[in-house]
């Protein structure tokens, strides 16, 4: 694959490369490496569908992939005790595998209790005010400001994060850009480089508006739910007729459809227009924006769409079922194949 082609497989679907002349540099090199961190506080949603998607685009480019399950960060953040922590890594690690990321899975206490990442975290403090520190965790915690000293840590860890993981490009949403700004401006103050950074757009709640969200299940659903639950979240999900911005429903054709250079095959009756297959957004837009293409015949066709994709996540688990204790404990009854 050439460069041209490498490159516009990293780029598709982001919002922001910080920068494109450091990627340039990057793609020339014989196996880069890429990261994604998340938190493992909640399932593998929709949202996080979006991270998932670029991972596997970089794979694609060639990259070699690191995914960091950061536990530490989990719990200083306040999200759970340190053996749930661990449980739910594992069922986010079988998640991605299932999906097709090929990575190195990395537990971020494999090395951020060392003494040297300690010493290197104290030296960031000293370049980093009160005041960027809270504005960066705020934009991670969905707007809500840090409320304890360990949630003023975490944006700090981050960045260190980039350099002891050893990666080329770190990949986020564009909730992380003020936490690799942080990175950008203070790690080279230590002796460590800038990293280059990929930002993808946030999915839309299947509800419009606010922020998908695992507290609330009908703005999206977990990637193992069961072809019910798909149907059932997409069908009632906001679509207005012939509109095509803040859609969630043409987003998730966009990401999930075109952006795996895939078609959308839509299948209704001769009397509503017969089947149509659509392999580029912009043709899709136009039907629906013209109202030659009905919200629930979108719906049907995504919902089906996205219940193919997703097959071999609920393979696993229906054979792993033991996977999926851990999210009872915090409310989430498994699906009904298990």
């Amino acid at each position: 694959m050439d460069h041209e082609a490498k490159k516009k497989i990293v780029l598709r679907n982001t919002d922001e490369v910080v920068t494109e002349d450091e990627l340039d540099d990057i793609l020339k090199e014989d196996n880069p490496t890429t990261y994604i961190g998340y938190e493992t506080s909640g399932p593998v949603h929709l949202g996080h569908w979006g991270g998932i998607r670029k991972l596997l685009d970089l794979q694609q480019a060639g990259f070699n992939l690191k995914v960091l399950f950061a536990d530490l960060h989990t719990y200083l953040n306040k999200k759970g005790s340190e053996a749930w922590i661990e449980d739910m890594m594992d069922y986010w690690e079988a998640t991605f595998k299932a999906l097709g990321v090929d990575a190195e899975y990395v537990r971020g206490r494999s090395f951020q209790e060392t003494t040297e990442y300690f010493h290197d975290l104290v030296e960031l403090s000293l370049h980093t005010t009160i005041n960027r520190g809270k504005r960066s965790m705020s934009e991670i915690a969905s707007g809500d400001e840090a409320r304890s000293i360990s949630q003023l840590l975490y944006p700090m860890m981050q960045a260190l994060d980039i350099e002891y993981l050893d990666v080329d490009v770190a990949i986020g949403g564009t909730e992380q850009r003020k936490v690799h700004m942080v990175a950008r401006d203070v790690l080279p103050k230590i002796g460590y480089r800038e990293p280059t950074s990929i930002h993808h757009p946030l999915i839309l709640s299947l509800k419009g508006g606010d922020k998908m969200s695992s507290s609330k299940p009908s703005t999206m659903f977990p990637l193992h739910a069961s072809e019910d639950t798909v149907k059932s979240r997409v069908k009632d999900a906001y679509c207005p007729a012939e509109q095509t911005e803040d859609n969630p429903v043409l987003q998730l054709c966009q990401f999930h459809v075109f952006g795996d250079d895939e078609t959308l095959i839509v299948e209704r009756p001769d009397k509503y227009g017969g089947n149509a297959e659509y392999q580029a957004m912009d043709d899709l837009e136009d039907d629906f924006e013209s109202g030659d293409l009905h919200p629930q015949d979108l719906k049907n066709a995504v919902a089906g769409h996205l219940i193919d994709k997703l097959k071999p996540v609920r393979d696993h688990f229906k054979d792993n079922p033991d996977l999926l204790d851990c999210l009872e404990e915090i409310g989430h009854d498994k699906p009904d194949y298990v």
